[in-house]
């Protein structure tokens, strides 16, 4: 109660200037480009694309507007961009004077090779059928794809700020269902330690049941046929997915999630410098995403037990919004770095039987667009920050000049940084999500510096920022690797 009251009062006092980041007052232009191709599930190729809003009629700060990425729900295994409440929050953030994009993603997951069918999919038209997975490892492997495919996202846009006008110092994402769990996991799976062991190879699956075919298969686009299916479990690879690696740091201040949650350890491991604030949205009569902690679908496989079907298979345990903000309380009380957060929910407590009379009272959902969304554009609103050096990501005229040398690039476990022209007032090393590492700086000369990596450093892309005396900030392209 204490922290909605702060931040109640924090939004009163912010509102003269967080009112441009939250009314929706500019005029939009949107654009449909395609940022990268991805092997999905079955091993099919998938070009993957997004939509991207732009205020035409404002007047973005000196290092651009901030960025929001719009992520769909569909329990990993429907959905698109184009859906009507994901295309509203998209343009309604641009209104606000944001750039804001919305993402289609891999989808898809194996059914089990059991015939575990229940009637009410043809009765209800609710796909329940579909949601018996082969194990509860497909559930964390279409969750880590799309995973990778918002953070090759985000990349992109980074990779044209330019274009766009992005100031890469305030990026956003938001979700729902699904989509909140692929937004809170491109923020949050931030170390190697947080991949699943599911995501790594693991044993091939037997074919799903020819039940699946027209049901899921064909009705959801995800092959033409379970016998073109390719049925290997390989490793998913990198938490950072390899699309669009060459782009410049960027840091994510807040996350939206809306009827979403979190699969298990993403909090554990927290290597941001300041962990990225959290809107939580949630009903706690939500059948599909437990409001607290419970297997996903659980309200969902009850409310049909009761019909005669058998409960969903291969559910995996997760976190709704209020077992997030659980684990959040528990790890600060261990003195554990943990994010800021709103948690925003209802009185709704309407059983299934209520739910399914009355569409107004459906618990996975948003009660009041204009009022959830409205609370989340304003708790951003307070983290956006305009002032301070603008992110100088890759620009030639700032990385090539005779004042800087870095050797050896690639590196192994240290570099030399020489500063020919003066020296500097702040060295830092980001990886690709912006994310500052803890570093050694030892003064060699006077204007020679030697930094010395942590061992355990993955090989990678990393920035090296320089910020001199007169306010301006050099960057440079670092690899990492044992060679």
């Amino acid at each position: 109660m204490k922290k909605i009251l702060f931040f109640s009062l924090l939004l009163t006092f912010e509102q003269v200037n967080a009112q441009q980041w939250v009314d929706t007052t500019f005029k939009i232009i949107k654009t449909t480009v395609n940022y990268g191709t991805s092997v999905d599930f079955a091993g099919n190729n998938r070009i993957l694309d997004m939509d991207i809003c732009v205020p035409q009629n404002d007047n973005p700060p000196s290092c651009g507007r901030p960025l929001i990425l719009v992520i769909h729900g569909g329990a990993f295994m429907s959905g698109s961009k184009d859906e009507y409440e994901i295309q509203q929050i998209m343009k309604d953030f641009a209104k606000r004077g944001y750039v804001s994009a919305s993402i289609n993603y891999r989808i898809g997951q194996f059914q089990t090779s059991n015939n575990v069918h229940c009637n009410v999919t043809q009765l209800f038209n609710v796909a329940w059928d579909c949601s018996n997975m082969a194990d509860s490892a497909e559930w964390y492997r279409g969750c880590f794809r799309g995973i990778q495919d918002a953070k090759g996202a985000l990349r992109y846009l980074i990779a044209n700020k330019n274009i766009y006008h992005i100031d890469s110092r305030n990026v956003f994402l938001t979700g729902q269902s699904a989509g909140g769990f692929i937004a809170l996991g491109a923020a949050f799976l931030d170390d190697v330690s947080e991949k699943h062991s599911s995501c790594n190879t693991i044993n091939s699956v037997s074919a799903p049941n020819a039940i699946y075919e027209n049901a899921c298969v064909k009705q959801f686009g995800w092959d033409t046929t379970i016998a073109s299916m390719r049925l290997s479990r390989t490793d998913l690879g990198s938490i950072d997915g390899d699309l669009n690696l060459n782009t410049g740091p960027y840091t994510i201040k807040g996350v939206g999630n809306l009827f979403g949650g979190m699969m298990p350890g993403w909090l554990t491991v927290n290597s941001h410098t300041i962990p990225p604030a959290i809107y939580l949205y949630h009903q706690p009569n939500d059948l599909i995403v437990p409001y607290n902690r419970n297997r996903v679908m659980a309200g969902f496989s009850n409310c049909f037990v009761n019909l005669g079907c058998a409960s969903l298979i291969s559910t995996p345990w997760i976190y709704g919004s209020g077992g997030i903000r659980r684990e959040i309380e528990a790890l600060k009380a261990q003195g554990k770095k943990v994010p800021n957060y709103w948690l925003d929910s209802t009185t709704n407590t309407a059983d299934c039987v209520a739910q399914g009379f009355n569409p107004s009272m459906v618990g996975h959902a948003i009660d009041n667009y204009k009022l959830r969304t409205g609370h989340m554009a304003s708790y951003f609103a307070a983290l956006i920050d305009t002032a301070g050096t603008c992110f100088s990501g890759l620009s030639k005229t700032q990385t090539n000049q005779v004042y800087l040398s870095v050797q050896p690039n690639p590196f192994n476990n240290t570099l030399q940084i020489s500063l020919h022209e003066t020296a500097a007032q702040a060295l830092q090393i980001m990886d690709i999500t912006g994310r500052s590492l803890a570093i050694q700086t030892e003064k060699i000369g006077p204007m020679d510096y030697q930094i010395t990596f942590p061992e355990n450093l993955p090989n990678g892309l990393y920035y090296l920022l320089i910020t001199r005396y007169n306010g301006a900030v050099i960057s440079k392209k670092l690899v990492k690797t044992n060679q």
